[in-house]
């Protein structure tokens, strides 16, 4: 399923912030799935609501059915800018994206458990069934390797659930479907009030996270786009957490605001963009690749 058919549902939504520059084709906003189609543009109304006058520029919200297309969506060059897993961001630069900003908390795990469940820790979860957000998600291949790394491995010491997103897997513990889920603050907070007062975070301090930052969600703009949009679109991005929407949307979500995208994020991407070049859903469009 493309991004073209998720994007119906909020385009409409969108319109009545577009009219007023309806002059100029809109520009696509594609954010990765990493919640329902309408939780996303729910989050993120006032950061696009705030692009839209910054730019002087209708802009609409697209997203996909799964990570793995939107990775495809994105190397297809169907959105003008990207909000993208740091994994799929560092590829992304390799084939015709322009870095405009990250968010600036550092990605953390956190596993969450139902509120009436007996596990306080990691180790309690050894032999039980752990619910991942999309395979090809960032949060499901750093979770993976981070228990690895803690001697917790897939199928020998756990039960991995797939989900198709956040929101999904937190859903499969409320229904007792899963014993946890792998995630972290954004989506927990983002969840309707009903799940999360049937859930709690368990202790990760027996998980040794090692001395690596990883970064969070990129933002990238479409480089075929005019230098000076592009220059425009990283100072909207930049201003926005100083405005009032802003703020609340960086209380809400504990993202802290936007740091530039730096070389050494790229580099501590590498083994995840490793991963990801091994996947068979990784579909390269030799055409659109330029000089790294």
């Amino acid at each position: 399923m493309s991004c073209r058919i998720f994007s119906i549902l909020v385009a409409a939504a969108l319109s009545f912030c577009s009219a007023a520059t309806a002059q100029e084709a809109p520009l696509r906003l594609g954010i990765a799935p990493f919640n329902s189609p309408a939780s996303l543009f729910r989050a993120h109304r006032p950061l696009i609501q705030h692009l839209e006058r910054s730019l002087n520029r209708p802009v609409r919200l697209y997203t996909s059915a799964d990570h793995a297309t939107f990775l495809n969506d994105s190397l297809d060059k169907r959105f003008d800018i990207l909000i993208t897993p740091p994994h799929f961001g560092a590829l992304c630069l390799e084939y015709g994206y322009m870095p405009l900003v990250r968010y600036k908390a550092p990605f953390t795990f956190v596993f969450v458990v139902r509120a009436d469940s007996p596990f306080k820790n990691i180790r309690d979860l050894r032999g039980k069934r752990i619910a991942f957000p999309d395979y090809a998600s960032f949060f499901a291949q750093a979770g993976i390797r981070k228990l690895a790394e803690n001697g917790i491995k897939a199928d020998a010491d756990y039960q991995m659930l797939v989900r198709p997103s956040h929101a999904a897997a937190l859903a499969s513990v409320v229904a007792r479907d899963a014993d946890a889920a792998v995630t972290t603050s954004a989506p927990l907070n983002m969840a309707h009030h009903d799940t999360r007062s049937h859930l709690r975070v368990i202790d990760t301090r027996d998980l040794d996270m090692g001395d690596r930052v990883l970064p969070h969600l990129m933002a990238l703009a479409d480089s075929r786009l005019d230098a000076a949009l592009i220059e425009r679109i990283r100072k909207a991005f930049q201003s926005f957490p100083d405005t009032e929407e802003g703020k609340a949307f960086f209380a809400a979500s504990g993202y802290e605001g936007y740091v530039p995208i730096s070389p050494q994020d790229i580099m501590t991407m590498r083994p995840y963009v490793e991963m990801l070049r091994q996947q068979p859903f990784f579909k390269p469009p030799a055409s659109n690749r330029e000089s790294s």
